[in-house]
């Protein structure tokens, strides 16, 4: 067997692991690891006779001298020794006996083809535990925890650690279209041939209740007029909201006091109120800004556009995808679509996912053979 000698330096560190079980003959001196227990020479009582003699005393003392005597023992408490009294009376001295500790209920064990599933979607998506889990929940392809998913990661080597991140003060308001926020991002460079190249912009629409991507659209200007006219469309076809915020971008507003541009005098006219953030503050605008932040993940940094046309195709099947098809944290694992006009969530496996839609035939043969 092996001997491991403790140092005194070693007892000095803070930061030293002791051995779990270990049998140490004495301070600063050779102490023997087994790590399975104590040494065989050594015994020691069984904990579960020893509970059992507690309670059986402290039941007869109940019995024979009254409950305040068997309650000035230190054992119990009042409530635990009327628990120890229906016991005893109910079934002798076995049932005195502690029950086994831990989980009563089976402990689920997922079958293979799950954790298969779980650890293709981390590599493909790069989605943590708890998005994970309620994708496989919502979709009807298996019911497992997030605890359950993120221990498969730790064993896998598949898991990465957390990053805190300063964020400002949340809110939300109440209903849709109280409060729409706008943001223009860019510019954005479409390489249409090689050396050349196009400048665009994009302008993004989102509700605040519901997160409901209202319009996205792309342009070669950022000149207000296209962006009013293309505002104008998005009020008529889903509704005049009470408010709308933006930055202090120069298509919204001027540095001159009591002066509105165009954008200001258009909302003025639709009877809109227009909310303008702080300076050097993106989360007051937080819900378009973390749109922008998705959008560059899975659209701008995946694909090459070689024309305008190719890059309204894209924007317009991944805002299909926002709204309609995937869920967000933000309001409880909901789709956009449910929260802003009650869309039903009818998805079923990865066929309406863009970075797992190649997997859905492989799910589904995995289904069916489970």
């Amino acid at each position: 067997m092996d001997e491991i000698y403790a140092t005194p330096a070693h007892e000095r560190d803070p930061k030293r692991r002791g051995l779990r079980h270990t049998y140490q003959e004495g301070l600063g001196f050779r102490f023997l690891a087994t790590r399975g227990g104590r040494p065989p020479h050594e015994r020691t009582r069984p904990r579960a006779l020893i509970a059992l003699r507690l309670r059986a005393r402290c039941v007869r003392t109940a019995r024979e001298q009254g409950i305040p005597a068997a309650l000035a023992l230190g054992v119990c408490s009042r409530a635990t020794l009327f628990r120890w009294q229906a016991a005893y009376a109910r079934g002798g001295l076995a049932a005195l006996l502690p029950s086994r500790r831990g989980p009563r209920a089976i402990i689920r064990r997922h079958p293979l083809w799950v954790a298969q599933i779980v650890i293709a979607v981390r590599l493909l998506t790069y989605w943590n535990s708890k998005r994970i889990a309620a994708e496989l929940r919502r979709r009807e392809i298996a019911t497992v925890s997030a605890g359950w998913v993120e221990a498969l990661f730790d064993r896998f080597g598949a898991t990465r650690p957390s990053l805190a991140r300063p964020t400002g003060p949340r809110y939300e308001r109440h209903a849709p279209n109280e409060l729409w926020h706008i943001d223009i991002k860019g510019p954005f460079f479409l390489q249409l041939a090689p050396g050349r190249y196009l400048k665009t912009w994009l302008v993004g629409l989102v509700d605040d209740h519901s997160r409901y991507l209202l319009g996205l659209r792309i342009q070669t200007t950022q000149q207000a007029a296209p962006i009013l006219a293309w505002l104008r469309d998005c009020i008529e076809l889903c509704g005049r909201p009470l408010a709308l915020m933006s930055d202090n971008g120069s298509p919204f507003v001027v540095w001159m006091p009591g002066v509105l541009t165009a954008f200001g005098k258009t909302l003025r006219d639709l009877d809109v109120r227009h909310i303008r953030t702080q300076i050097n503050s993106p989360w007051t605008n937080g819900k378009i800004e973390r749109f922008w932040g998705l959008l560059q993940r899975d659209v701008l940094d995946r694909q090459i556009f070689r024309s305008l046309e190719a890059a309204e195709r894209a924007l317009l099947e991944y805002a299909t995808y926002f709204n309609y098809h995937r869920l967000s944290s933000a309001i409880g694992w909901l789709t956009p679509a449910e929260r802003f006009d009650g869309t039903p969530f009818t998805d079923r496996g990865f066929q309406h996912i863009p970075a797992l839609r190649h997997l859905h035939a492989w799910l589904a043969e995995l289904m069916s053979a489970a």
